[in-house]
């Protein structure tokens, strides 16, 4: 009886289980109609950001964000999770992170993470740590202002985003910093601006604001992933409880008929010891 009893709560604790997985791919799939509309917004607004990002370029041509410079570390900034239970999310980025590492020196490289799981990773692997800051949108111009002003000083050579664009295993390193366009994907204006303030100011606004938007949009696609990351081990995690209950109630069913059997056979043998008595 107390293996019946065993597997019994073994039965109750998977249903729970299923329960939490089944919520939690729920909230996966909101999320994710969610933030697509938000990225969907954000890339339409990119598009023309770097349309006139090209004619402004031909004004200031001699800007500091587009000179390549041998001087200052390179800075990565990693786009990893907060919570866990999203299958291989961040350890594709951790594996990324370590074949950049043994390529170059990393006395050359500074950290950042965006996701508390990064974090944890730079402190626990001992990595040169760029900022004791938590990254939050809301507060995202902070941010910014902090890698430009330490690109203009020559702290930094160089920035690169790590993240994941997609749901495939290819994990994407692009450069933020110095700005680096290819000018035939975008279309020209024919006519040339007037600006009412000097074209330094002007490209300094436009550099901090397109910028900002860059990392909203890879900090949305990244969400995205991982909540479709989420989702699908969620997916498989139910499918596998389901898996487990089966082989439980098969187990319990046969252990039912061994103890079902067993007491039949006590009370065959009983009365044939009473008869054999009398």
């Amino acid at each position: 009886m107390s293996n019946l009893k065993e597997i019994k709560k073994k039965i109750y604790s998977i249903d729970s289980v299923i329960k939490t997985t089944e919520a939690m791919k729920m909230i996966s799939i909101s999320e994710l109609k969610k933030y697509k509309k938000f990225l969907n917004h954000i890339i339409i607004y990119m598009d023309y950001m770097k349309s006139l990002f090209i004619d402004l370029i031909k004004l200031e041509k001699r800007s500091f964000l587009l000179k390549k410079k041998k001087i200052g570390k390179k800075l990565f900034i990693l786009f990893t999770s907060d919570k866990g239970l999203c299958g291989s999310f961040n350890n594709l980025i951790f594996e990324k992170l370590g074949k950049i590492c043994r390529v170059i020196k990393e006395k050359n490289f500074l950290f950042f993470s965006i996701g508390k799981k990064g974090i944890d990773f730079i402190y626990e692997k001992k990595l040169n740590n760029y900022w004791d800051y938590t990254f939050s949108i809301k507060k995202i111009k902070i941010f910014v202002k902090k890698i430009i002003n330490d690109f203009y000083t020559n702290k930094v050579s160089s920035i690169y985003l790590i993240y994941h664009k997609n749901i495939e295993k290819n994990i994407f390193i692009e450069k933020l910093l110095p700005i680096v366009f290819n000018e035939k994907k975008y279309l020209k204006f024919s006519i040339n601006p007037i600006l009412e303030s000097s074209s330094k100011e002007i490209f300094r606004y436009f550099i901090n604001n397109f910028i900002e938007i860059k990392l909203k949009k890879v900090f949305l696609e990244s969400i995205l992933c991982e909540h479709t990351f989420r989702m699908i081990s969620m997916n498989k995690a139910t499918e596998n409880s389901y898996d487990i209950k089966r082989n439980l109630i098969l187990n319990y069913n046969k252990e039912r008929q061994n103890t079902i059997t067993k007491e039949i056979l006590e009370i065959i043998s009983g009365l044939e010891s009473v008869k054999t008595n009398n």
